[in-house]
């Protein structure tokens, strides 16, 4: 029996997702690798410093400590914690902001392979205003969809992974048809209908050969924090490529089946 989702295997699908490097301007390609490669940088040293000036016995010491006193206790007893929240937060927020930015030039990166399986050509000015032209709707769409899948994870993973996948690409609705963050979700909802198996498969496939390697081997090293950097970089644009690409066959080969 024939695929009738218009949705391909991993494998299938892989082969021109590796080619994280290739767009039709190669400069533009490299000029992306390098500002996510940088806000990559910045998000995780944020995070080892702040592992590195608290490690986590010194943190579990001082909250059994202050779970020792009582409610009388002088309030000095408290410094030590408010001064580890604080700066995580730091830390946090540095991270965060970082990860949006890195986002906002993955999505310079999407839409610039989107146009290129369109059959339209996308050099620098095009591909980055055609971004920053809707960075209002981005930005939300970047947070909305990373707050309902963190709080799908939330609730043993599955429901996470369910919200990922039906949401994931809305992104490309917002740069392909400059749709509004409330239509791009339900569109993205509506186009993995009866779909979200085979896509949930494709997704796990990818984290399982591209993310959970990186997560495994990488340790909390400054060595780690440029290694990890430099590989999340390069499956973040691997996984910009395997989004556009069942984007596509979603969008557009299923709609031609149609006519």
């Amino acid at each position: 029996m024939g695929n009738s989702s218009g949705v391909k295997t991993f494998f299938e699908y892989l082969p021109e997702s590796i080619k994280f490097h290739k767009l039709k301007k190669e400069g533009l390609a490299r000029l992306i690798f390098v500002l996510v490669l940088f806000c990559q940088l910045i998000g995780k040293y944020a995070l080892y410093k702040y592992a590195q000036m608290f490690p986590i016995e010194e943190i579990e010491e001082i909250y059994n400590n202050l779970a020792s006193f009582s409610s009388t206790a002088s309030t000095d007893i408290y410094q030590p914690s408010i001064h580890i929240l604080y700066a995580f937060l730091v830390a946090l927020g540095v991270s965060l902001l970082s990860k949006l930015v890195s986002n906002l030039f993955l999505s310079v990166y999407m839409y610039s392979y989107l146009s290129e399986q369109k059959g339209k050509d996308s050099g620098f000015k095009a591909s980055f205003s055609g971004v920053f032209k809707y960075i209002g709707r981005i930005i939300s769409y970047n947070v909305i969809f990373g707050l309902v899948v963190m709080f799908g994870s939330m609730f043993f993973v599955i429901p996470g992974i369910i919200a990922y996948v039906m949401f994931v690409f809305g992104f490309c609705y917002v740069l392909d048809l400059k749709l509004t963050m409330a239509d791009a979700m339900t569109a993205s909802s509506e186009i993995t209908k009866g779909k979200k198996a085979q896509i949930a498969g494709i997704l796990v496939a990818y984290f399982v050969v591209f993310k959970l390697p990186v997560f495994l081997l990488v340790g909390n090293s400054i060595s780690g924090v440029f290694i990890g950097a430099f590989l999340t970089t390069i499956t973040n644009l691997i996984l910009q490529r395997f989004i556009v690409k069942i984007y596509m066959d979603l969008e557009y080969k299923v709609e031609a089946t149609h006519r």
